[in-house]
């Protein structure tokens, strides 16, 4: 049996906990691992034995031996995509809230993995608890150096972490560093920030964070606020910070749970669905609905 794998999406660190356990699994029962990958350089869709590629590695073990699919890349190449999964026999999808649905041949089964805990029917996914703790560890090395600093007027660090719109990621993020959130650059949103502002500088307060994402430029939004005497800085999270290098616990946890169930779907009989991650249980979910 030829079983396929992707992993769409962010990266997640506690996605090598899933994917070198299953291979390793199905190839003592003789299967072999196929996984779907984009070529950055050539700009071509491949689809490698990951069986010789996991046995083969000198990677570190925390480190994943499947590299993510870029979500633009899967929603350009349907067609191409759908083509070369023609052959295997069942196909397991890591992530894709985002992704263009494709009508797959094969059993398939997807997992929930992402960083912004945003499919559906989940309390969790994998992937967020260990990238909010990555961003929180970020800021709060930026709050020991602002703290330690006196400079004469507000430092204002605009931290901006991956993603489009409001997500639990950011609202989370924000809320365990005591950031303001800017989701848009509406008249409202920018009068309750320079109320912020005004505050922190009434209390003699030196710093203060504004979080957002890819949907709002750090600098565009200076403009709106040049008749403030502010030191403005802007710090980029970027996407392999917030992947690791290390799961954390909670990771780690649902990471074994999944791994298990995606391997009992493997080498059964089960038709195509989804895992779902709920009051800390991986279930089985026929019905598959992802965007």
């Amino acid at each position: 049996m030829k079983i396929g794998l992707v992993h769409l999406g962010l990266a997640s660190a506690g996605t090598s906990l899933i994917v070198r356990p299953l291979i390793d699994g199905l190839a003592k029962q003789g299967e072999t691992v196929f996984g779907l990958e984009y070529n950055k350089f050539s700009k071509r869709i491949e689809l490698n034995d990951l069986t010789v590629k996991n046995s083969t590695s000198q990677l570190s073990s925390h480190r994943n031996v499947l590299t993510s699919f870029p979500i633009e890349a899967w929603n350009e190449h349907t067609k191409e995509i759908s083509e070369e999964l023609s052959a295997l026999d069942k196909i397991i999808v890591l992530g894709g809230n985002e992704a263009k649905n494709i009508s797959f041949t094969a059993n398939h089964l997807y997992v929930p993995v992402s960083i912004f805990n945003n499919i559906k029917g989940n309390q969790f996914t994998l992937g967020y608890d260990t990238a909010l703790n990555s961003i929180v560890e970020c800021i709060e090395s930026v709050r020991d150096t602002a703290s330690s600093l006196l400079y004469g007027k507000v430092r204002l660090f605009n931290i901006q972490i991956p993603g489009q719109g409001i997500s639990a990621l950011l609202t989370n993020s924000a809320l365990a560093v005591e950031a303001e959130v800017v989701d848009n650059v509406s008249e409202e949103k920018i009068a309750q920030l320079k109320e912020h502002i005004r505050n922190k500088e009434a209390n003699d307060e030196t710093y203060t964070f504004f979080l957002m994402n890819e949907s709002v430029d750090p600098n565009a939004l200076a403009v709106h606020f040049q008749d403030f005497d502010l030191d403005w800085k802007v710090v980029e999270i970027e996407e392999s910070q917030c992947g690791g290098p290390y799961p954390t616990a909670i990771d780690r946890l649902l990471a074994n749970q999944l791994k298990k169930a995606v391997l009992e779907w493997t080498l059964s009989n089960q038709p195509s669905g989804q895992l779902l991650i709920q009051e800390g249980r991986v279930l089985f979910d026929e019905a598959v609905k992802v965007n």
